[in-house]
């Protein structure tokens, strides 16, 4: 079987995070179990392939799907589309839909799906969603779970980190430095805790003023914040970080789950996070929840995993229910009922 994936152009190709580790890591996967997948270049005008995956359901590829459509090729669209938005505003936007004399956002998205053979979310919030906000049958949506190199993790040492700088039993962000992620909370949060901070991470150029705004503050803290810029997902010196440190901790706006998340259980550490609806999905209460937007509660749920560690259960769930085997395994199955 011979399969293309397509990702249109992400606002963060120059600080990728977890939805470029997410399309990589399904590709290595998918080819462990003989399926053939090629990253697809748009200017090879290719389509001789037995099918297309989309990760993303922006609007912008709208044009791309119903053209796969009208040329008969397979399309299977992964959403990634969970919203925080409440669900009055989606009616809104889809009365407006029907009102408008025009192409609408909205309008777009929903042709996403309808031309769509299969929808894959990643949680039954995602779901859910799905089929509330845009009327995606249920029989068309495939949950997918999010995947993680629970093994790659699990085996790290903490040595390669410890020795290079000196730290160990700290508590540790890793993820794209912007205001939505909130590392400018987390040190005004432990400020006075005594707990030594460490952020890993690109810095986003689309929010210049969230970036500089963290630069100065981890440059006031810098007796115990400790910032070392981005490390790429495959250098062995992300997963001994992982190792070393007591908490992973990421008080985001928004998550779809975190695959910082899974990847640090993975590794043994425990997990403070905002209890967004995709990760509790997957996670229920292995993780210590906190409210992103209150310091007070980031505080408190950082100290509480501290001194108490990883959940019960969590650590051997990650390793064992939620690896990239498994999401292979799904998507193949998928895959092979598209193309009959």
């Amino acid at each position: 079987m011979k399969v293309a994936f397509f990702v249109f152009f992400p606002r963060t190709l120059w600080s990728p995070g977890g939805g470029e580790t997410q399309l990589i890591k399904t590709k290595e996967a998918l080819e462990k179990r003989g399926v053939e997948v090629e990253l697809f270049n748009p200017w090879s005008r290719r389509k001789d392939y037995d099918l297309f995956h989309v990760f993303g359901s922006t609007y912008e590829v709208s044009s791309f799907v119903s053209t796969l459509k009208s040329l008969g090729v397979p399309v299977v669209v992964s959403a990634i589309a969970y919203s925080t938005k409440p669900t009055w505003q989606w009616k809104a936007l889809a009365l407006l839909d029907r009102l408008a004399p025009v192409p609408t956002v909205y309008g777009l998205r929903a042709s996403i799906y309808k031309n769509a053979d299969v929808v894959v979310a990643g949680s039954a919030s995602e779901a859910h969603q799905l089929q509330s906000f845009f009327g995606v049958r249920r029989e068309k949506i495939k949950i997918v779970p999010h995947g993680v190199d629970a093994d790659y993790f699990a085996k790290a040492d903490k040595t390669l980190f410890v020795s290079r700088y000196g730290l160990e039993n700290f508590v540790l962000q890793v993820s794209r430095v912007s205001r939505a992620k909130g590392q400018v909370r987390l040190i005004r949060a432990l400020k006075g805790t005594g707990l030594r901070l460490v952020f890993i991470g690109p810095l986003d150029p689309g929010d210049p003023e969230g970036t500089q705004e963290f630069l100065r503050l981890a440059q006031a803290n810098s007796d115990w914040v400790t910032y070392l810029g981005p490390v790429d997902y495959g250098d062995p010196l992300l997963a001994s970080a992982y190792k070393a440190a007591k908490v992973h901790t990421l008080p985001s706006l928004a998550e779809f789950p975190g695959l910082v998340n899974l990847e640090a259980l993975a590794a043994g550490t425990a997990v403070v996070s905002g209890r967004y609806p995709p990760l509790y999905d997957l996670l229920g209460e292995r993780v210590y929840y906190c409210d992103p937007f209150s310091e007070r509660s980031i505080r408190k749920a950082v100290l509480d995993a501290y001194e108490r560690g990883p959940k019960p259960g969590a650590v051997e769930f990650v390793r064992k229910e939620l690896t990239w085997d498994r999401v292979g395994e799904r998507l193949e199955a998928i895959y092979r009922e598209v193309v009959g």
